[in-house]
């Protein structure tokens, strides 16, 4: 088995909720407010209105739930959702905190995808196992996402 590139993305908050300290951990919601995603068999915008339910722990550790509608260019609706993991830690909260992004492996921030859609044309999204990993940009977060296939040989 491989990963192979599959799209990325990048993804805007229109709304922040932090509910507090929770019997769980610290509860956060990011509202999506959009983004791109772009890919050689895979592009269009997010629509407003999914979110993130972050759960965050006393070592600054989140664990990140994320429900999004996307569409793409022509015209197909597709259910994304996403779980995985966000370190948090001094440096990074303090860089975000003054609008700072950082690259890609600065911090652990790695998610699982998956795909729905009733779109004939995307069909083969519904049986795609994919992986990704993320960044913030200080206007947003960036993700590159990888499909599981097998190897050619």
């Amino acid at each position: 088995m491989k990963l192979a590139p599959l799209v990325e993305f990048d993804s805007q908050i229109s709304d922040f909720q932090e509910l507090g300290e929770t019997a769980f951990g610290e509860r956060k919601i990011y509202v999506v407010g959009g983004g791109r995603f772009w890919g050689d068999k895979l592009n269009g915008s997010a629509r407003p209105g999914g979110a993130d339910w972050v759960l965050v722990n006393s070592a600054g550790l989140a664990r990140l739930d994320v429900r999004k509608t996307i569409e793409t260019d022509d015209g197909a609706l597709i259910y994304m959702s996403y779980q995985g993991w966000y370190q948090f830690d001094e440096k990074i909260t303090e860089n975000l905190a003054q609008g700072i992004g950082y690259q890609f492996g600065d911090t652990l921030f790695q998610v699982q995808v998956q795909f729905e859609t009733g779109d004939s044309r995307y069909q083969w999204l519904n049986t795609t196992l994919a992986v990704a990993e993320g960044r913030e940009t200080g206007g947003g977060i960036h993700y590159r996402v990888y499909a599981l296939q097998e190897d050619d040989d």
